[in-house]
């Protein structure tokens, strides 16, 4: 199949419909088709990712494990919160999932900056409000 790909003067096109081909239910179900896809994805995994527009540069490498995800993703939702990072919530998930091993699905890193960024701005607030409170008592004196 590499060699007729090879040979087509539209290549990145028939990738593209032979992803989608090997990627169906009812193909996948079938033991010699679904050995096929898996060996026609890990040839071509680099060039699918990046004709769908993702940033390839050193995707073969292994992510980051990380030792306590709860903590971690405390500190990033807190760097998300103080303005250290410049994207979205959701943004910032997905870029965890991609270059960290936290053992949680996308969806559950959202979750937990989430939670966390809120209450890093709870314990924020009251600290504020204990700073105000202070200095109105200082005042007073």
């Amino acid at each position: 199949m590499t060699e007729w790909l090879d040979k087509q003067p539209d290549k990145n096109r028939y990738v593209m419909l032979f992803t989608w081909f090997l990627g169906e239910p009812v193909i996948k179900a079938l033991k010699t088709w679904n050995t096929l896809g898996e060996r026609f994805l890990k040839e071509n995994r680099i060039g699918i990712l990046h004709d769908c527009g993702f940033d390839t540069g050193r995707l073969p490498m292994e992510r980051i494990r990380v030792k306590s995800p709860d903590l971690f993703l405390a500190y990033i939702a807190a760097m998300a919160r103080c303005g250290m990072l410049d994207c979205s919530l959701e943004e910032l998930a997905d870029y965890i999932d991609l270059i960290f091993d936290t053992g949680y699905e996308v969806v559950t890193i959202y979750n937990h900056l989430k939670a966390a960024q809120n209450t890093f701005w709870e314990i924020d607030q009251a600290v504020e409000r204990s700073k105000k409170k202070e200095r109105k008592q200082q005042r007073s004196k």
